[in-house]
């Protein structure tokens, strides 16, 4: 089963419900995700993935760009910023779900949620180690 396919089946019961759960802080978020890549779903399926690096840096990739970015949380909001022309921040809130995360922007349920799986992929973006 594809990771979009069975974060739409565990949808329902993955949802956070007020009082059963709440956001990850940063130092969990950290913990999940340092040293790993995350491919990242949305409704229509993968649109990104993602290298968390220490020092809470980013590399996200897409089919158009490749950014360095770094994250910081607040509240249980993590918040993304990117370098370049890119508008920013880009916040949500993250619910552990036992092996992928679950994120819903600036910390609202009604919206759409995003999934992050642990992905095969490894992101490199030209010269951004040696910056």
């Amino acid at each position: 089963m594809t990771p979009l396919r069975h974060s739409v089946a565990l949808l329902c019961i993955a949802l956070p419900t007020a009082g059963q759960d709440r956001p990850l802080t940063g130092a969990e978020f950290e913990a999940i995700v340092e040293g790993k890549t995350m491919d990242t779903y949305d409704e229509t399926g993968r649109f990104g993935v993602e290298t968390f690096l220490p020092g809470r840096r980013t590399l996200w990739r897409d089919a158009d760009r490749c950014l360095k970015g770094t994250w910081t949380e607040a509240d249980g909001i993590v918040c993304y910023t990117y370098e370049g022309d890119d508008p920013g921040p880009f916040c949500s809130s993250f619910y552990d779900r036992g092996g992928w995360l679950m994120g819903f922007e600036d910390g609202i349920w009604g919206k759409d949620p995003i999934m992050l799986y642990p992905s095969q992929d490894v992101v490199t973006c030209d010269d951004f180690l040696g910056s």
